[in-house]
């Protein structure tokens, strides 16, 4: 039976969380496919057992790795070791398949191409790493060394490449093979045509030796417009080495325009200078998958390439490949499980930008484009820049120490030639444009963020991004805001958890119709959550909620709303913080604020400037300063009162309890003694006016009688004139004028704080009314903070200025409820 040989690969080797290599540790070999442990392992001379297979230890040239060894008639199996969650698994092929499957299915075609038809087998279905070879519509197979390729890395390689992908192109398409070796391309670019499938098998390593392109899809004179070009395309596996270190011209690794149906896995791109590892232009149904991309180097004034770049057909400049330049973008684009970062390369830094677009045409967005799975690592700038992208969706992205996270913008107005279609002399349209359709989420970002934030949505007022949805997005330690929006309409940022953000943890201006949920904020240099509608068209209607929130251990307030109108901050919990637990301000309008905690502030918990208009808030656990420059309106939280008596309490008044509850008292009361009867009044109302009703008793004889405001600690704040002699009919209400404050004379009083107050009624005559309301008590009224009897023998009205006039404590003998209402 044939031997197969396993391990010996730097890419087997065993690593823990931290990344560090793990010598000499057991390893598991079992047949691929079964879970059958293989037992019988040998040496690397194919003779001499293996009593125990182990990593190689911690002195050796590669620690950690597997060491090489046989296994008979095994052609495929899987290591096993216990990870840190239970045991890791992984799949190898034995080296020696993939070469007996070539040399059987050489041996079966011609030298210059061919096809072979029926079956070949090679213990099964001719597979190259256990894949089958081809994968296109077609079944020609073009060996590069049987064209003449030597692989030694001395010799230029390309033109036996080149002819191999033009027999492929000349018997309507193919398989191109390139066994392992090292390539030396100098003579550039490589082209490729519609219909193959360019397959490096592992070992293969194509080395640019000249400055120019590695490969394009196609001729320089074509004109293929739209997606017509040269499509259907695979390009898989190999290590693509562009050695922009002695190479240093600016060019493309791989350059893709004008086509349909591409896909390239599990390629490695190493130190490009200047340009994109990958570039598709007008292409549309593209797919990424598996590829690496370690190394840059910047010639100079290139500090934003992306490693993947999609680009539209607008100009030579832009894609100098071939046209024709139309304007065309890419659509229906799949980048899976890639990975972008450093080389380590001498020379080389980690890439600018990971995934992304920097040029655009008005109304040729890129649409319909995922990003799922990949990571990024030590970027400078943007991991991923979606530059007028719509339709996208990204997900589940690692990033570490990397400038930016994930970036979404709208056409930049401030670029005339991004206003400008391809072949346009002067720019048609004169601002931005919406974009539509933003789904981000699953994004883990660690360090970094001296560029920009996690996740960054940036319109402008002639163009909002729209329908957009942030989500599940972990930033720690990263130096500018966790989430950031400017001009986004029809939004949700949700389960955001940011620890330790230089900058305000989530951060919007300018936002409208969004929703702000769910969210932990733990340490930010600014503040936990901002709403900013200060001079953007978000100021006349904004109707933004933030709900649910956490944030705690800010170096500004917790919650910081400026301008807007339709505001909800409801639910949430601020606590231990530097600043105001929730500060609004700047000409808010219509605010609510519900349902909040704020605790450990060191300033005060609620905090609402004199600008702020509109106020409606109920149900919050923390110190309120309320200085809204119209009242507070009372809700059924606050007011004691139920939702229907809420719905019943006519505009503009204040009363003890609803109208719906009332009728004649039980208890009358005594003439000459001052009643304090509670109510709730929010800070900042204007009263001109104390009324109380009777009931079917008129007033007999009276001498004195008065109305009065009072604080909760029952000093008088106003009052009314003295009635005197004046009559007081039965089933009337009584509306008196205040007449005096702690002011002075005066026509008003402004309250100065919200909660408990108290309106007084004093009535000195032979038979007193009875007074509608909720009845009375006859005792108990008067424990704390109580209402009711206080001053006896009262007649005409104390003095409110000057040392002013506080009642007595609560006699505790009638708890008059009468009903009565100030306005």
């Amino acid at each position: 039976m044939p031997m197969y040989t396993y391990g010996g690969s730097p890419a087997d080797v065993l690593t823990n969380t931290s990344g560090d290599v793990i010598p000499d540790y057991p390893v598991l070999v079992r047949r691929a496919g079964t879970g059958e442990q293989v037992t019988a392992l040998l040496e690397i001379d194919g003779v001499t057992p293996i009593g125990q297979l182990r990593t190689n230890p911690a002195d050796s040239d590669q620690p950690g790795a597997i060491r090489p060894f046989k296994i008979e008639g095994v052609s495929a199996i899987e290591y096993e070791y216990n990870g840190a969650s239970g045991p890791v698994r992984w799949y190898e092929a034995g080296r020696e398949v993939a070469t007996t499957a070539l040399e059987r299915a050489l041996a079966a075609l011609p030298r210059s191409g061919g096809t072979v038809t029926g079956t070949l087998n090679v213990q099964g279905t001719l597979t190259v790493d256990g894949a089958p070879v081809g994968g296109l519509e077609r079944s020609a197979v073009y060996d590069v060394r049987q064209l003449g390729a030597l692989g030694d890395g001395v010799t230029d390689d390309a033109p036996a490449i080149q002819s191999a992908l033009n027999a492929a192109r000349d018997n309507g398409g193919g398989t191109v093979l390139v066994p392992p070796g090292t390539y030396r391309l100098a003579t550039l670019p490589l082209r490729i045509y519609r219909n193959t499938h360019l397959r490096c098998m592992p070992g293969a390593r194509l080395v640019r030796a000249a400055a120019v392109t590695m490969l394009l899809n196609g001729d320089a004179d074509q004109n293929l417009p739209g997606y017509s070009g040269h499509g259907n395309l695979v390009i898989e596996g190999g290590t693509w080495d562009m050695a922009g270190t002695s190479v240093t011209a600016s060019n493309m690794c791989i350059s893709l325009g004008h086509a349909s149906d591409i896909t390239v896995r599990g390629i490695t791109v190493l130190d490009v200078p200047g340009y994109h590892g990958i570039e598709i232009n007008a292409v549309q149904r593209a797919r990424i998958i598996g590829c690496t991309f370690l190394g840059y180097i910047d010639p100079g004034g290139r500090d934003f390439s992306e490693a993947i770049q999609l680009d539209l057909a607008k100009g030579s400049a832009y894609f100098g490949g071939f046209g024709p330049y139309d304007d065309t973008p890419c659509r229906d684009v799949l980048i899976d499980g890639c990975t972008v970062g450093a080389s380590g390369t001498p020379g080389t830094t980690a890439w600018p930008r990971g995934i992304g677009s920097h040029s655009a045409s008005p109304g040729r967005p890129h649409h319909d484009i995922r990003i799922i799975g990949c990571r990024f690592e030590g970027l400078s700038q943007w991991a991923v820049g979606a530059y007028t992208w719509q339709g996208l969706n990204i997900s589940n992205l690692q990033l570490r120490n990397c400038g930016g996270g994930v970036w979404v913008r709208t056409l930049d107005s401030s670029k005339a030639s991004h206003r400008t279609p391809a072949g346009g002399s002067s720019p048609t349209i004169t601002g931005s444009q919406p974009l539509a359709g933003i789904v981000i989420e699953g994004i883990t970002m660690t360090g970094g963020g001296t560029y920009g934030a996690a996740v960054e949505l940036a319109g402008e007022a002639t163009g909002y991004v729209q329908d957009a949805t942030v989500g599940q997005i972990t930033a720690r330690g990263v130096g500018a805001q966790a989430v950031r929006l400017e001009h986004v309409e029809d939004y949700t940022v949700a389960d955001v958890i940011a620890h330790t953000t230089a900058a305000t943890a989530i951060s919007t201006l300018g936002t409208r119709r969004g929703q702000i949920t769910d969210c932990q904020v733990n340490g930010s240099g600014g503040a936990g959550v901002t709403v900013d509608s200060r001079a953007t068209p978000a100021e006349t209607g904004t109707s933004v909620t933030v709900s649910r929130c956490q944030v705690t251990g800010t170096a500004a307030n917790g919650v910081h709303v400026w301008n807007g109108v339709h505001v909800t901050i409801a639910d949430c919990d601020v606590y231990d913080l530097t600043g105001y637990g929730v500060q609004v301000s700047t000409n808010t309008d219509r605010l609510t604020v519900r349902g909040t905690t704020a605790r450990g502030t060191t300033l005060t918990g609620i905090n609402i400037t004199n600008t702020v208009t509109n106020v409606r808030r109920w149900g919050n656990s923390a110190t309120v300063a309320d200085a809204s420059s119209t009242p507070t309106l009372p809700s059924p939280f606050d007011s004691g009162q139920g939702a229907v008596e809420e719905v019943m309490r006519p505009a503009g008044r204040w009363e003890t309890t609803s109208r719906m509850r009332c009728g004649a008292t039980s208890t009358a009361p005594v003439s000459g003694t001052l009643y304090l009867v509670p109510i709730w009044l929010p800070a900042g109302a204007v009263l001109s006016n104390i009324s109380f009703v009777n009931g079917a008793t008129a007033a007999a004889s009276p001498t004195n009688w008065w109305f009065s405001l009072h604080d909760s600690g029952r000093k008088m704040l106003a009052r009314t004139a003295d009635q005197g002699t004046a009559a007081w009919a039965a089933n009337t209400v009584k509306t008196l004028p205040i007449a005096q404050t702690t002011a002075g004379n005066a026509a008003s009083y402004t309250t100065t704080y919200e909660g408990l107050h108290y309106l007084g009624i004093m009535i000195k005559a032979t038979t007193l009314p009875n007074l509608v309301g909720e009845g009375s008590m006859a005792t108990g009224a008067g424990a704390t903070p109580g209402w009711g009897d206080t001053n006896t023998g009262m007649s005409t009205p104390p003095t409110v200025s000057g040392s002013g006039f506080t009642a007595a404590p609560f006699g505790g003998n009638v708890g008059l409820l009468a009903y009565g209402y100030v306005s």
